[in-house]
């Protein structure tokens, strides 16, 4: 492997690794600001009262979708030759995966954010915000899961360790969890964001190593 492919192998570990952390931290914002009221007057309550926190949730989960892209990347080059199928489908998963968030961004930090000196004030506005913005991590939540449990098998093949592999199957049955926060306890949300933080951090810590087999 050259000496350019390995620096862009460890920029992708380094990539992986601080989007997962980025992921945490937007969990534990999401802790400070709460769940979103279900009615609009409530909702523009919510969103004036949190409005730090919920401003901090729309840089960090930005920033942490800018750190996937290269980390996709390098991940793919990585697993291609092992297994081309499951490489292309889960890390392009994740690729369609990334513009969706940032949309969704573009939703969210109108809560907190003016454009113009344009905000959202009326009920009815703020009532579709939320629901656009939460059910469009809902899909993200589902799509993760399985291009997750696909990647993971990809990694067995690759001589990545058993570990991560049973890891990563984990992360991707509570991704599929994790996308009903409003259905689920708050102990099953903090196991699915925990193990999904740990898959990126597994993975990005592999990438920066170098896989044994390729090494």
């Amino acid at each position: 492997m050259s000496n350019e492919a390995d620096g862009r192998d460890k920029l992708g570990g380094i990539s992986f690794i601080v989007s997962g952390t980025l992921f945490l931290l937007k969990y534990l914002l999401d802790l400070i600001s709460g769940p979103p009221p279900s009615r609009g007057a409530e909702i523009l309550e919510w969103t004036a009262a949190e409005k730090l926190p919920l401003a901090f949730i729309s840089e960090v989960l930005f920033v942490a979708a800018m750190f996937l892209i290269p980390g996709v990347i390098a991940l793919y080059r990585r697993l291609a030759s092992i297994d081309r199928t499951k490489a292309a489908l889960g890390c392009g998963i994740i690729a369609a995966v990334i513009p969706v968030v940032f949309v969704l961004l573009i939703v969210h930090g109108r809560l907190v954010y003016p454009v113009y000196d344009i905000q959202i004030n009326n009920s009815a506005v703020a009532e579709l915000a939320v629901s656009v913005f939460y059910g469009g991590l809902h899909a993200v939540g589902l799509l993760l899961g399985v291009a997750t449990i696909v990647l993971s098998l990809a990694l067995r093949r690759g001589g990545y360790g058993k570990p991560i592999t049973y890891l990563g199957m984990a992360t991707g049955v509570f991704d599929f969890i994790g996308a009903y926060p409003d259905r689920i306890g708050s102990i099953l949300i903090l196991v699915s964001h925990g193990l999904f933080a740990a898959w990126f951090l597994a993975v990005g810590w592999k990438l920066y190593r170098r896989a044994p087999s390729t090494a």
